[in-house]
């Protein structure tokens, strides 16, 4: 069963990674954000918007990786809209993570995925007017390089895709300082369109603008943490693996990383040092 968050605005939580579809239904449009993950959580978001009479369909993609996008070809007739550098993803790699998870837990999906080809991209921003609402779209590279924030102006919530989760520490796939300015981005339009709820890719919904700044900073901090010492052990010429056994102890919102999640603080801290290396 959704979770109806605000009037028009429901949201499903997988039961793999916490993961969060987001669904705006009214008779005049509905909107689903993210469809995902498993086949039968899908089938159960597609049988609730499919029972509601709305003239226009929409799926938007806060970003390409494929825990967010593999469920769209459940919804017929729906305009695929993502943000522009969607359309040079790596696909392949993409499918083939997808492939392996779904070899791994044994799933079987009836509809083959394919990656989504789409019908509106967006550069900077974008506005998709909404009955009593409007929805508004914001380029924000970190996490990926295609990732995006969706405003509902009107029920002031925010999507945040793989940003401000009470679960995850940023993973940054795309660049570190970009991720820093769409956090900066992120409490500006918090703050300008008044903000009540975040909805995070993973994890639970955040309630009120005293804990959402307080999930950003946490997330800066820990990137300029990582920034701060990289850099210092980067300029006294230590090795890649030295700086990597020094900077695993890095604390997250003041808790040691740990468990299968130091992988990916481990891959954070090779993203850090060939950013460095570029310059």
């Amino acid at each position: 069963m959704p979770y109806q968050l605000v009037r028009d605005i429901y949201i499903y939580q997988s039961s793999i990674w916490q993961t969060n579809s987001s669904v705006i239904v009214n008779e005049a449009a509905n909107v689903i954000i993210d469809p995902c993950y498993f086949p039968v959580e899908i089938q159960v978001i597609a049988d609730f918007v499919n029972r509601k009479k709305s003239f226009n369909k929409y799926i938007i993609f806060t970003h390409s990786d494929f825990d967010h996008i593999v469920g769209y070809q459940h919804f017929k007739e729906a305009k695929l809209i993502g943000q522009e550098e969607m359309t040079f993803a790596d696909r392949e790699a993409q499918i083939l993570q997808l492939r392996e998870i779904d070899q791994t837990y044994y799933i079987n999906r009836k509809i083959p995925f394919v990656f989504p080809e789409l019908e509106l991209t967006f550069q900077g921003e974008y506005q998709i007017s909404l009955k009593d609402d409007e929805l508004a779209l914001f380029h924000a590279p970190g996490h990926t390089g295609d990732s995006c924030f969706i405003i509902s102006k009107g029920k002031k919530v925010l999507f945040a895709g793989d940003y401000i989760s009470d679960l995850e520490f940023p993973f940054v796939y795309f660049n570190t300082a970009a991720y820093l300015k769409s956090l900066e981005l992120a409490e500006r339009l918090i703050r300008d369109y008044e903000i009540n709820y975040v909805v995070p890719g993973h994890g639970d919904i955040a309630e009120g603008q005293e804990e959402i700044l307080t999930r950003i900073d946490g997330d800066r901090v820990y990137l300029e943490t990582l920034l701060e010492q990289a850099q210092e052990l980067f300029i006294k010429g230590l090795q890649q693996r030295e700086i990597v056994d020094v900077l695993k102890d890095i604390k997250f919102r003041n808790e040691p990383i740990d468990g299968a999640l130091i992988k990916m603080h481990v891959e954070n801290i090779y993203q850090v040092l060939n950013e460095l290396q570029s310059y």
